[in-house]
């Protein structure tokens, strides 16, 4: 790539971008939990709502394309926007290391608003990635992504297994990893926004595209049933291992190590693989290999009885993510024409939103009725139940070639 083409621009600032989104990572998938567990021993209800919000940003991205197509604003600024406002949530947070309420309500909205942002970035990838290195690349960003969110989760398991008190810092660092990356996003190239002036600006018109393709509609409902195994599952890690009344109580560093570090590791090996993997492969059949690995993860971790169940469980998870992550952000560039990635994205986070939302408040009322190895066995039947979703509606179709199908041209497409 030529330096000074989009694709070029756009690698270059996601290449910079990657590290400070990594450890941003971390406050939600590790140190929020344990400071929400082991600091302030928050109530159900409040971890519930704080990892519940990222979900609850992704419930109100679907409103983000029309408004910006009344806004007649760039792709690029207004997902920087969002995210420069996120810091300063993350800052109010740090403000008040002492006060519950001010950590999960910072923390919260900084992670609403950080979601909104994601069916922008995918419309910047299908518009400056090329379609026959988009995987790749992208699993590049990925692979920083990870180390850096590696390297953070044992500094900063570290850090608090030395001292829980030194937590604040740990707010501080999100925020500035927040503002860099607002600030990164906004010099990537400027995509206007480009749609016919007769065109549906309605608030729910990206729901049409649901009724008109069939594979849209599929991956989506076999989503949700992995989603809601997964995510039930996935709410409950650092709880399992963190808090006493479950009976294994591990301190902060194991706990990071475990569920920060050990996938991330895993998501490093594996990233860039699974990235070639979706430029080529028939994109059904890695979705269906991907909710398998994650399966054997879900039943792994919870029915295993020691460190290396644990980690042999976080470890599938980590490989499966690195996939999921890949195909997550990127599966809808291979059925929408350009023009309308944004808007197929915007249903698709809408309805990672609502499970993610719903996920946290099941979890805990699961485990409050049954046993995490029940709970365990019914995340991983809804992830084997969507892969056989994904079959029965495919049998004998064509699932082979390099995509879905070929992807259309916005003159193509209209």
């Amino acid at each position: 790539m030529s330096p000074a083409t989009p694709s070029a621009i756009m690698f270059r600032n996601e290449m910079w971008r990657s590290a400070p989104a990594g450890i941003l990572d971390t406050a939600y998938t590790t140190f929020g939990m344990i400071v929400a567990v082991q600091v302030f021993a928050a109530s159900d209800a409040a971890k519930a709502v704080f990892l519940s919000s990222p979900r609850a940003g992704m419930i109100a991205a679907i409103f983000v394309v029309p408004l910006l197509l009344r806004m007649r604003s760039t792709v690029a600024q207004t997902a920087a926007v969002t995210q420069l406002v996120g810091a300063g949530c993350f800052a109010l947070a740090a403000l008040f290391p002492g006060s519950e309420v001010m950590f999960i309500t910072g923390i919260s909205f900084g992670f609403i608003l950080f979601a909104l942002q994601i069916p922008l970035m995918t419309q910047l990838y299908r518009t400056n990635y090329p379609r026959e290195k988009r995987g790749r690349l992208y699993a590049i960003t990925s692979i920083t992504r990870s180390l850096g969110a590696a390297l953070f989760s044992w500094a900063a398991g570290w850090l608090l297994g030395w001292k829980m008190d030194s937590y604040p810092w740990l707010l501080w660092v999100f925020a500035l990893m927040a503002f860099i990356s607002g600030w990164l996003t906004y010099g990537l190239p400027a995509t206007p926004w480009e749609v016919p002036e007769s065109e549906d600006q309605r608030l729910w018109r990206s729901w049409r595209w649901v009724r008109e393709d069939r594979d849209f509609r599929t991956l989506l409902i076999s989503w949700m049933m992995m989603g809601v195994g997964n995510l039930i599952a996935y709410s409950l890690f650092v709880e399992y291992l963190a808090n006493p009344a479950h009976g294994i109580a591990l301190g902060a560093e194991q706990v990071a190590l475990l569920t920060g570090v050990v996938p991330l590791v895993a998501r490093l090996a594996s990233s860039y693989h699974w990235g070639v993997l979706f430029d080529h492969a028939p994109f059904f059949v890695v979705r269906i290999t991907l909710n398998l690995i994650t399966a054997a993860s879900i039943l792994c971790f919870y029915l295993g009885d020691n460190h290396w169940w644990w980690g042999s469980g976080m470890a599938l998870s980590g490989l499966s993510l690195a996939g999921g992550n890949v195909a997550w952000a990127l599966f809808v560039t291979k059925l929408a024409p350009e023009h309308a990635v944004a808007e197929y994205m915007s249903v698709h986070t809408f309805l990672t939103g609502i499970r993610g939302v719903l996920a946290p408040f099941l979890a805990y009322g699961m485990v409050e009725w049954w046993s995490f190895t029940t709970m365990a066995w019914v995340c991983a039947g809804l992830v084997v139940a969507a892969s056989g979703f994904i079959a029965v509606r495919k049998k004998g179709e064509r699932i082979g070639g390099r995509e879905v199908r070929p992807e259309l041209s916005d003159d193509e497409a209209l």
